[in-house]
């Protein structure tokens, strides 16, 4: 789906995986820069076809093209961390398009 620049209303924070030991585990995430992104939540039938039942809320973020975001990142808006579930990049169309889970703490 394309977007307007009107539809990048929210801030988004990327923050990728901090690798620190000698055998590549993760020890955490740190911010790596935020970005003007559409986040759409799922709702009505679509969402109950999907499993809404779990109590976990979905997003669909959509975002200009740009490197900093990876199929490993997590992402924050308004407070809530989300991780990336489905991840489509296409550097042509300049559009990054991210299904994303809400992270239950």
């Amino acid at each position: 789906m394309a977007y307007s620049t009107g539809m990048l209303r929210h801030r988004v924070t990327i923050m990728n995986k901090v690798v620190a030991t000698q055998f590549g585990e993760t020890t955490g995430y740190q911010d790596a820069g935020t970005v003007w992104a559409a986040v759409d939540f799922q709702r009505g039938m679509k969402r109950l076809a999907e499993g809404a039942l779990d109590g976990t809320d979905y997003v669909v973020i959509r975002m200009r093209w740009n490197s900093i975001v990876k199929r490993d990142s997590q992402l924050v808006s308004d407070g809530v961390t989300y991780q990336i579930t489905e991840f489509h990049s296409d550097k042509y169309d300049n559009i990054i398009q991210i299904k994303a889970q809400e992270i239950v703490k």
